[in-house]
């Protein structure tokens, strides 16, 4: 039982380590490769790319989402293992 908690932790990992893998695929982050070696050298003023608009987009709420998943997963066996270790 207690290496259970230990396979959930790395399968939680694998799965979202391929969940947002995939979630940056679908969403075209690796789409232009040729133009983001460049995008150092461009002196712009970051201030006036930012929208006016607080709200964050959809995608951003699945990755909190995975992200909460993420150190829920990781907690849990700390807090076995310390738990386990006091009984």
């Amino acid at each position: 039982m207690f290496y259970l908690s230990w396979i959930v932790l790395t399968g939680t990992g694998i799965f979202t380590s391929i969940a947002v893998f995939l979630w940056a695929l679908r969403s075209g982050q690796f789409a232009d490769q040729g133009r983001a070696r460049y995008l150092p050298l461009f002196e712009t003023d970051p201030l006036s790319s930012a929208s006016t608009s607080p709200k964050l987009p959809g995608a951003a709420y699945g990755l909190l989402l995975v992200l909460g998943v993420g150190v829920i997963a990781m907690l849990s066996p700390v807090i076995l293992t310390l738990l386990r270790a006091k009984g």
